[in-house]
């Protein structure tokens, strides 16, 4: 009897000592997964663009659309579908990443979805508008729905992925219009317009820990910061 208490909890200290392993192991799988979700939508983005005359899909929360940057909203771009508070007559309801969507550029609906996500917004919160019901729709991953065209301070922004500059553009990336959509809480997938999908390294979660806590504190100016903070990362690569 002594030997297999001893034996049971020999087992049980390595079971301790393994979890933890165990653990980071599944989390880099589930970014490989998020990784391929990115370069999914980044491929789906580059078709549509290629049947448009080189135009992302339209926004009603990019200055580029249909409002002044004063009152742009980026911060909202991780929406496919506009609910009541959003809705427009004169606009179709699905909006940015959504119209890959509803075009059928991307059909699958979960590849919006990291399966790392553990905040407000999974696939099961949406699982009956996926299915026909009308309603807001919100996913894992940020649009940009527009870039720099040029480098350096000043450069212009244009939502043609023909006139993007493709080396230093970030388009779609993990959410970050609350500290909850941060899908990793170590850094942040995302997919620059030259095709590449990149990983932004945050190893003291400095980044998660800038985002607002509640929708009502979220702000597009920490959005538009995070883009520029994309886009510098990818500039360090080149020098």
């Amino acid at each position: 009897m002594i030997d297999l208490m001893v034996s049971i909890a020999v087992i049980a200290v390595l079971i301790g000592l393994l979890l933890p392993s165990l653990a980071s192991v599944n989390e880099t799988a589930r970014r490989v997964v998020c990784q391929s979700n990115v370069r999914q939508i980044g491929l789906g983005l580059v078709m549509y663009a290629n049947d448009h005359d080189g135009q992302l899909p339209s926004s009603r929360f990019i200055s580029t659309g249909l409002m002044s940057r004063a009152v742009a909203r980026p911060d909202k771009m991780l929406m496919l579908r506009v609910g009541d508070e959003d809705s427009r007559p004169d606009l179709a309801p699905w909006d940015g990443l959504g119209v890959l969507y509803s075009n059928e550029y991307i059909p699958a609906a979960k590849v919006f979805y990291c399966p790392s996500h553990r905040g407000d917004n999974p696939y099961s919160a949406y699982a009956t508008s996926w299915n026909g019901l009308p309603g807001e729709i919100v996913c894992n991953y940020h649009f940009r729905g527009e870039g720099p065209s040029s480098i350096g301070v000043g450069a212009r922004t244009t939502n043609n992925l023909w006139a993007i500059d493709p080396a230093q553009s970030s388009l779609i990336a993990d959410g970050m219009r609350v500290r909850s959509d941060c899908n990793h809480q170590v850094g942040v997938n995302f997919f620059r317009a030259d095709l590449t999908v990149h990983w932004f390294n945050d190893p003291t979660g400095n980044f998660a820990d800038r985002l607002p806590i509640t929708k009502n504190e979220a702000s597009p100016e920490v959005v538009i910061d995070a883009w520029q903070a994309f886009d510098q990362s990818a500039n360090a690569e080149r020098n």
